[in-house]
Order: structure tokens, then C-alpha cells, then sequence
């Protein structure tokens, strides 16, 4: 592929002009691992015999990959040493990522090689033709291992959803539990076997407010129960997600129909179920006894305003008896409490009507279309799949493998071992979000309404009758 063509030899100008924008992107979003600033984590070593592969390939990653030992982790495990590898910190959250890499495809740079796109955000890019189809550049060898080993959930995130031929390869997958503080519980009389028990089966909403209001009181730390609640692609596809899908309610009528047909699929976020799941998020906050179940108010009403990094810095500084967070964040807190008097638990999100519910997240590695070292980039492509560099990518990140052959390896780790049944059983109790051509329209939708809810300058009812609408016409024009 030249740097001015799509995969059918089109300009890409012409190519834009025809296809039309498949959806917004968005500046705000799940907080992927990031930051402001260029730092970067290369490695450069003498050349070797790499049959002609060489030059510098640039990662388009996160923090976590700065000052990690990626790049050499890389090379062991079978890049030539004739190709540097440079780790870039992009922005933090998810959305600024998509926004950053639409901005860099869009003026054909050949800047970043590779990227880590989100699970939630990466099809738009592929049907629109601006990442690499895999399937064309690697070995049929080299696709059949990834399909086969890969979680395959996130092989289909991303698989183009017409042809089947893969895009991307799964980097880590993510799903989020509550990381608690079980020192504060056992002063409030909680101990082993209720921390034993919770791991499998996880309290009600009812059950788990009432036991952080009382591990609260019981210590010193300044907030119950915190989550993410501000106004960015993370409310949308993940927190109010899972508060939606407990209680009952859903998007589009179920599971069936996340995916599309865009236009011929009911909306149902408007129903009283859906509403339900705005009522449990706004009375986790303010204890109005909204929901249908009983909910006591243990978050603060400043998580309307917080993100992923927000609420681990919180609760890793033990000021928090309780948090919803990623995989990744139970190392972080396992790292934090070490040599403090604070002990650290992990258990399955909690569970309403609807039983327990966790949002799908997780990272793919792609490549740029008009990256102009594409055979270099492959050969990190097949690296990063390697069972030794995902080892050390969930050593020195605390990023979950994507492949269930190495859950062994996870089951071992001292930080995540001792809470392995906890994350089987969320993995088992996993929603997508509905990622189609018009998800991003409708997730600022989704969470400027909740956000309004949780700030209570609306009600459930009026929020909930603001996004059927919106929501509605935006089925209503893709299918026309």
C-alpha cells in the first residue's frame, strides 16, 4: 500500500469524499493509560542479520509502556536488532487517543507505525479503511495462532464485521472489579469467609452500600465507595453500562442487538428498567431511594467528575474503603498497600435484579495505513504476540494476557493469584458496549444525560426520556 492509497488503490482524499465520516470522534474517553507530554521508551541496539529490516518503528502506547523494558522485552522475543522501537505516551484518556490518532490518518503521517486502539472505538477505523488489514500483510500462519489463541471477544473487535478478515490482535484485555479495603471491613465485623464468599458471589447493591457505609464509618478513610462518573466515553460504555444491565435494562433491548442493525433494533433506554439503572447511579451518590432496591448512599458527588486515574490515586492513598476500577488497578493498589497496615480485597461488581454485570474493555494493536515501515512494524506485531513479551507486558503493567493459554501465569502472581476466582467470575459476566458506526454519536448522548442525572440538575426520568429520543433519531437517519 503506497502512503497516499487505500487497500483498493484509491486517493485517500477521494476516499474520505466518497465514504463520508462514520462517526464523530470524540475528545474525552475511558482513560486507556496516558498523559500529557512526549516521553518516549526506545531501544537501540547494533544491527543483525535482519535480511534488510531496520529503522525506527513508533508505538502509539501509554505510560505504562514508558521506562518498562518493552522495547527489550520486544526484541527478545524475536525482533532483529537492527529496529528501534519507541514507546510514545499519547493522551490520557481514550477519547483524546481516537481524536489524536483520526487527526494523524487524516493527514496521511506516516507517524505513529502502530497503535493501541480501544476495543470500543476501533471498528469505525477499519471500515472506513484506516488501518492495515492484517490479513493482506501477515502469514496465514500468523493469523490462524492469533484467531485461534486470542480471547475471542476481542479478536471480534477487531474483525472487520463484513469480510471476517482481521485488523488488529488483542493487547490486553480489561474488565473492572471492586479492589477494597479489608482491613476496614473487619473493623466493621466482616472477615475471611465473607471475603471468601464475595469472590464468587458478590453482594447486592442493597448488601454491598450497606457494608461500605459501615467499614466507612468503622475507619478513617474520607469516601465509601468511589467510581468513575464524569462526563466522558467511560460513563457511556462502562460504569452506567454496568448500573444499566444489573437492574435490567439495556441500550437496545438486550444483548442481541448491540452490534446493530443500526435502524432496525429497538431503543429501549427509555424504558423504566433503563431508568432503573440511572436511578441506582444517582442513589449510590445521594441516597434519594429512587431505585427499586434499597441503595445507601456511600459515593461522593464528586466521582461526577472522576476518571479511571482519579479514583486509583484515591484508593491507592487508602482514602477510599472501596473502588470500581480496572484489572490493572489491583496491582497498583497490591503495590500500594505493601508494607502498610491497609489489606487489600477483590470482588466481582455487585450484583442487581439483573445479577452481576462488567463492562468488556481491553486494547488492540493495529497498524497506520501510511506507516512507511510497515515490514519493520510486522515483525513487532509477531513479537508482541509472543508468550515471553506478554509475560512481562503483565509484569511490568499489570496487564491482563489475551490469551487464555497464560491465565496459569496470572493464577501464580502474587498480586492477582489470591483474587483469581474473582476474576474468573467476572470475565464470565462480561456486557459489550454497543459499538457500531453510530456509537460515538450516541455515547455523548449517553453520557452527558447520566452525568446531568448524577449532578441532579435532571431527573432519571428526564435524562432517560432525553436519550430515547436523541437516541431514537439517530437509528432513525442511519437507517434512512
Amino acid at each position: 500500500m503506497s502512503g497516499n492509497s487505500t487497500d483498493e488503490g484509491v486517493s485517500r482524499r477521494r476516499y474520505i469524499a466518497a465514504a463520508g465520516a462514520i462517526g464523530a470522534a470524540g475528545l474525552a474517553g475511558c482513560s486507556g493509560g496516558g498523559g500529557g507530554g512526549g516521553e518516549t521508551d526506545a531501544a537501540t541496539t547494533g544491527s543483525s542479520d535482519s535480511g534488510g529490516l531496520g529503522g525506527k518503528v513508533t508505538v502509539f502506547s501509554g505510560p505504562q509502556y514508558i521506562d518498562k523494558g518493552m522495547p527489550q522485552a520486544l526484541h527478545e522475543a524475536g525482533v532483529p536488532d537492527s529496529i528501534t522501537i519507541e514507546m510514545t505516551r499519547p493522551p490520557q484518556q481514550s477519547g483524546g487517543k481516537q481524536q489524536q490518532l483520526r487527526t494523524a490518518i487524516d493527514a496521511e503521517s506516516t507517524d505513529p507505525d502502530l497503535v493501541l486502539t480501544d476495543n470500543g472505538w476501533t471498528i469505525p477505523f477499519i471500515v472506513r479503511g484506516d488501518l492495515v488489514n492484517l490479513e493482506k500483510e501477515m502469514s496465514d500462519e500468523f493469523i490462524s495462532e492469533v484467531k485461534d489463541e486470542g480471547v475471542q471477544s476481542m479478536i471480534n473487535t477487531g474483525t472487520h464485521p463484513e469480510t471476517g478478515d482481521l485488523y488488529s490482535i488483542p493487547a490486553f484485555p480489561d474488565y473492572p472489579t471492586v479492589q477494597y479495603r479489608k482491613d476496614l471491613f473487619r473493623a466493621a465485623g466482616y472477615d475471611d469467609s465473607d471475603f471468601s464468599t464475595w469472590q464468587t458471589d458478590p453482594p447486592t447493591w442493597t448488601e454491598f452500600t450497606k457494608a461500605v457505609s459501615e467499614a466507612h464509618g468503622a475507619g478513617n478513610a474520607e469516601y465509601g465507595h468511589v467510581w468513575q462518573g464524569n462526563n466522558y466515553v467511560g460513563l457511556a460504555c462502562c460504569t452506567f453500562n454496568e448500573f444499566l444491565t444489573s437492574m435490567g435494562g439495556a441500550f437496545f433491548g438486550g444483548q442481541d442487538n448491540l452490534f446493530g442493525p443500526v435502524g432496525d433494533r429497538p431503543v429501549t433506554i427509555g424504558n423504566e428498567k433503563s431508568i432503573d439503572g440511572i436511578e441506582a447511579a444517582v442513589d449510590i451518590i445521594h441516597g434519594e431511594g429512587l431505585a427499586p432496591v434499597d441503595i445507601t448512599a456511600v459515593s461522593p458527588q464528586e466521582v461526577a467528575g472522576w476518571i479511571e486515574p482519579d479514583t486509583k490515586s484515591i484508593f491507592e492513598n487508602g482514602n477510599a474503603v472501596t473502588q470500581r476500577n480496572w484489572t490493572y488497578a489491583i496491582g497498583g493498589g497490591a503495590s500500594a498497600f505493601e508494607g502498610t497496615d491497609m489489606e487489600m480485597g477483590v470482588m466481582p461488581l455487585p450484583k442487581g435484579p439483573n445479577g452481576s454485570w462488567h463492562a468488556q474493555g481491553g486494547w488492540i494493536l493495529s497498524m497506520n495505513p501510511f506507516s512507511d515501515n510497515k515490514e519493520s512494524a510486522k515483525e513487532v506485531i509477531k513479537a508482541w504476540w509472543s508468550d515471553s513479551f506478554l509475560k512481562h507486558q503483565f509484569d511490568a503493567a499489570n496487564f491482563m494476557p489475551p490469551k487464555p493459554s497464560l491465565y496459569s501465569y496470572v493464577q501464580e502472581s502474587d498480586a492477582y493469584g489470591p483474587y483469581f476466582e474473582a476474576l474468573q467470575y467476572s470475565t464470565q459476566n462480561l456486557i459489550p458496549r454497543p459499538t457500531t458506526s453510530v456509537w460515538p454519536s450516541q455515547r455523548s448522548i449517553v453520557a452527558s444525560e447520566v452525568n446531568a442525572a448524577l449532578r441532579q440538575e435532571k431527573s432519571p426520568q428526564e435524562a432517560g426520556a432525553a436519550m430515547q429520543e436523541q437516541i431514537a433519531a439517530i437509528e432513525e437517519q442511519a437507517s434512512g
